[in-house]
């Protein structure tokens, strides 16, 4: 059981927040040369290029250089864990005995926090609560997670740790607080990068660990380099993100309704849908929501939306072919679904 992350106004969240394309801007997938982030070597297949996020997307040749880049990032939490952990928190058997609950805690997260960094990321807490049977130590024990995401799915691990403390957990409900959407999916496959506050014990080294780990992500597609060239080029002085909630109703009026929709169909990927709707109130803003088709061929899949005031992010969303709506047409564009929506063709989930 895995999960997909939205807001209370249902906008998912940016994890997930990686061409052949004229009217495109060159990305970064389609470059000459990519050189790893941390120790600068060329990377000579993209294929072979790894990462962990898409908001600034930065590019590894090894998950060695990926976990060098962030050892700062992990030592920092790791102190500040070690400041607020309480001495009459669990005991080092007891956080043995629990220690499995900081991979149920990533799988099934009951809580889940997301804050943007000074560096750009979106890192996210992940936080559930667990009630062992009695006799068996606290009433209450708190799985905690700091972990980045890339397609809905922990990519790399900050700090993981299980408390009796509430009061810890409270140190690391950071930002904003997003509503948790399950479903069945794979497990996520995660990359360690240490940070286990005082608990010795790896996460490598429990029975919990997910088989499949060597790999961060699927190869960057055209799908992702659109996205991240989006989402980089968001203005500071654009929509904060804490106010989306009041566009809440945007989402599936964008949907039915578009002003534009612009598809197209990456390299062995699913096509991909940028919906566009313009509202003139007492000033002039947009709606994008950016959606992609699933195995379910009735079905389009939400990955992102958002209000935006800027034309110029807007045209960016404009990638791959214009599809007539139905304001000019009544056929159905010949992807399957009316293009003023999905009304009759394709459902939303």
């Amino acid at each position: 059981m895995s999960r997909k992350l939205k807001t209370p106004s249902n906008k998912k969240a940016s994890t997930s927040r990686s061409s052949k394309n004229s009217d495109s801007k060159k990305s970064p997938a389609r470059a000459e040369q990519i050189h790893c982030y941390d120790c600068k070597n060329i990377i000579e297949a993209r294929d072979q290029a790894l990462f962990v996020e898409e908001e600034v997307g930065r590019y590894f040749c090894s998950e060695g250089c990926i976990v060098a880049h962030f050892t700062p990032d992990i030592e920092k939490l790791e102190r500040e864990y070690g400041r607020h952990v309480s001495a009459q928190d669990l005991s080092p058997e007891e956080r043995e005995r629990f220690a499995h609950l900081r991979w149920l805690t990533l799988e099934q997260p009951g809580e889940v926090w997301v804050e943007k960094t000074k560096a750009g990321d979106h890192r996210y807490t992940l936080v559930a609560e667990y009630r062992p049977e009695e006799g068996t130590g606290p009433k209450k024990v708190w799985g905690v997670a700091v972990c980045l995401m890339l397609r809905q799915e922990p990519s790399f691990l900050y700090l993981a740790f299980v408390t009796g403390d509430r009061d810890l957990v409270d140190v690391f409900r950071r930002g904003e607080q997003l509503q948790i959407i399950r479903r069945d999916e794979p497990k996520p496959h995660l990359q360690d990068g240490g940070g286990t506050g005082n608990d010795e014990t790896e996460l490598e080294s429990t029975n919990e660990t997910p088989e499949g780990i060597d790999r961060l992500a699927d190869s960057w597609t055209e799908a992702d380099s659109v996205r991240a060239q989006i989402i980089k080029q968001r203005k500071d002085n654009d929509i904060p993100f804490e106010d989306f909630g009041f566009y809440q109703n945007c989402l599936e009026e964008t949907l039915q309704e578009p002003s534009e929709l612009w598809s197209f169909l990456p390299k062995a990927a699913k096509r991909v849908y940028h919906f566009i709707r313009r509202y003139e109130h007492d000033a002039s803003y947009w709606y994008v929501v950016i959606a992609r088709d699933t195995s379910d061929e009735t079905q389009i899949e939400i990955v992102d939306a958002f209000p935006t005031n800027d034309e110029t992010l807007v045209q960016a969303c404009r990638h791959g072919k214009k599809e007539a709506l139905n304001g000019q047409t009544e056929e159905a564009d010949d992807h399957g679904f009316a293009a003023t929506g999905t009304d009759g063709k394709k459902n939303v989930h």
